[in-house]
């Protein structure tokens, strides 16, 4: 059987870029093969490429192809997603494949953020490559190297080879490989970074320089980490600034991920020579600000990123801007959908300028305590919650690899079916980008979607309960209106048991099908397009629509195909260009 397969030949492309795809098949006849490619933005067609593909005598061909893209157009620094499909041309039967890619100006604009964390010396060569050529197809653009370091305080062993702080043998070898093949693919290195951790025996040797606790004992994580003073006058912020620059100066990192661990709120300081109360959220911003310029004076186009652990302090963090997005790391209470939603909006508001990340771990994943039955869904539905949101997801990593608690090293492996969902839903993003992640501004269907609102309505026999607000035994919407096209993202939370983000669902959500959608209008509208991950179509695609005039006004009528876990769909006002 003929397998076709095809992925970008970089993670996200800038403006001036030369645009390829790689082209893969197997199973073919020896010989020459044509190729036909077709490219999509906003489900229209914009370009095609034709390539002629030699078939080894083993069956197996690939090539990298150019694509020529009309003008791209970045509004406000944002991101263009397209899709791609390529087909087989002269066989008996038509052989297809889809992938993604976006054009932006730099990383921030859509942060697909993934994670390496295993750097054993014994890790080949070849299996590098193949996890780094996965994540390529994933279209992660930003890797976090987690846990690369010799310890806490002092990032560069004084061997290639060494035992970390928790007993992994590591070797930097591996990981200035790791930062090569990121860079080859074209995504950027952050290494991590914890603000203010440092083993036991640095930290006795500076006692000045660390933490206290209203006993005047000093603050620990888990007895392995004590916590350090990092505001202006302690020795400790000179030092871990130092460690950030050792690190992108001698393993070629782009930036830092500046961890905090999101306690203490307030503590005890000695750095002076006497005791003071710090404010530790009002240090943070300070902080954030002279190492994320520190280091972009370093490496211009690199950027770094600080954990506002379970949004704490997202509100403080308004004061600072060289950081290159909002990355919340997500913990209880904020455990339902709705939650992961608040959290988006809530640092999309207060930071309008930048885009915001979740770590959501998934627990269902976990290698230790067992795979939970509908671990799989609880990707799916996270993964939509958080992106329909306007967020992105911190998930994915070393191949095929999903995060399931904040120390890496113990993340879940998918089997290749999983994985084929996972890069479905990573395609779906990226192609449609700019409508998920493009608008800073109000979600309409609070204002808009529901019989209330009385601007846009749904109708289907079986559909009780619909309307922005995730919650149980609902099809949730959100909506954007910007540039003359208005969305709607639809997430199905029907006939779950649990509207608790991590957990499993053994039961899928009711699909619905051919869902009534009526819309109020003031004027025309050049077309309508529908786009799931949950099919293997793997582009957008118009459908039919009517523009009626009523006694009550103008309407403009269509029917969603179908909504199984996501989709979306779009319509476009006339007198607007892409």
């Amino acid at each position: 059987m003929m397998l076709l397969d095809v992925w970008p030949t970089r993670a996200q492309f800038h403006l001036g870029d030369t645009v390829g795809v790689w082209v893969s098949v197997s199973g073919a006849q020896p010989g020459t093969l044509p190729i036909v490619g077709r490219v999509f933005c906003g489900g229209e067609e914009v370009t095609r490429f034709d390539h002629q593909l030699e078939i080894r005598g083993d069956g197996v061909g690939g090539a990298e192809v150019s694509v020529t893209l009309p003008p791209v157009g970045l509004v406000n620094g944002g991101a263009v997603g397209y899709a791609v499909e390529v087909s087989t041309a002269g066989t008996e039967t038509q052989v297809r494949a889809t992938t993604a890619f976006d054009v932006a100006g730099h990383w921030s604009a859509a942060p697909r953020y993934g994670f390496f964390a295993d750097f054993a010396p014994d890790e080949p060569p070849d299996e590098s490559e193949r996890r780094a050529d996965d994540l390529l197809k994933l279209h992660v653009n930003v890797v976090q190297f987690y846990d690369w370091m010799a310890s806490h305080h002092t990032f560069l062993p004084a061997n290639e080879e060494f035992t970390d702080p928790l007993g992994r043998r590591l070797s930097h070898a591996v990981v200035r490989r790791k930062v090569d093949l990121a860079h080859r693919r074209g995504m950027s290195a952050l290494a991590y970074g914890a603000l203010y951790g440092a083993e036991e025996d640095f930290s006795r040797e500076h006692p000045e320089w660390l933490l206290y606790d209203g006993a005047e004992q000093p603050l620990k994580l888990a007895e392995v980490f004590y916590l350090q003073d990092f505001s202006e006058g302690s020795g400790w912020r000179a030092w871990i600034l130092d460690q950030y620059r050792q690190a992108v100066v001698e393993l070629g990192f782009d930036g830092i991920h500046i961890d905090q661990y999101g306690f203490p709120k307030r503590a005890l300081s000695r750095a002076s020579g006497s005791w003071r109360e710090v404010d530790v959220a009002d240090e943070f911003p300070g902080f954030v600000e002279d190492a994320a310029s520190m280091l972009l004076g370093i490496r211009p186009e690199g950027g770094s990123i600080f954990n506002c652990v379970n949004a704490w302090p997202v509100d403080e963090m308004v004061r600072a801007g060289a950081d290159a997005a909002t990355y919340v790391e997500v913990w209880e209470p904020n455990s339902t959908y709705r939650d992961l939603y608040e959290v988006v909006r809530q640092a999309r508001r207060l930071r309008p300028e930048k885009q915001v990340i979740l770590a959501a771990y998934l627990r269902p994943f976990h290698p230790v305590d067992g795979r939970t039955a509908g671990a799989l869904r609880a990707f799916m539905l996270a993964s939509a919650v958080i992106n329909a949101s306007g967020g992105f997801h911190l998930i994915a990593g070393e191949g095929d690899g999903l995060l399931t608690e904040a120390y890496y090293p113990n993340y879940g492996r998918l089997e290749p079916s999983e994985f084929a969902v996972l890069r479905s839903y990573s395609d779906f993003i990226v192609r449609n980008t700019a409508i998920l992640h493009g608008v800073s501004g109000p979600d309409i269907a609070w204002t808009h979607v529901g019989p209330t609102n009385e601007v846009i309505l749904l109708n289907h026999p079986e559909l009780d309960s619909y309307g922005a607000g995730a919650r149980l035994d609902s099809l949730w919407v959100t909506g954007r209106d910007s540039n003359g096209v208005v969305s709607l993202q639809l997430v199905n939370l029907r006939g779950l048991e649990s509207d608790e983000w991590n957990t499993g669902h053994p039961e899928p959500p009711q699909p619905l099908e051919d869902i009534e959608v009526r819309v109020r209008l003031t004027g025309d509208i050049d077309g309508v397009w529908w786009d799931t991950p949950d099919d293997d179509i793997g582009i957008g695609r118009p459908i039919p629509f009517e523009v009626i005039d009523e006694d009550t006004g103008r309407f403009l009528m269509f029917r969603i195909p179908r909504v199984v876990s996501w989709s979306a769909v779009w319509w476009r006002r006339s007198g607007w260009s892409r």
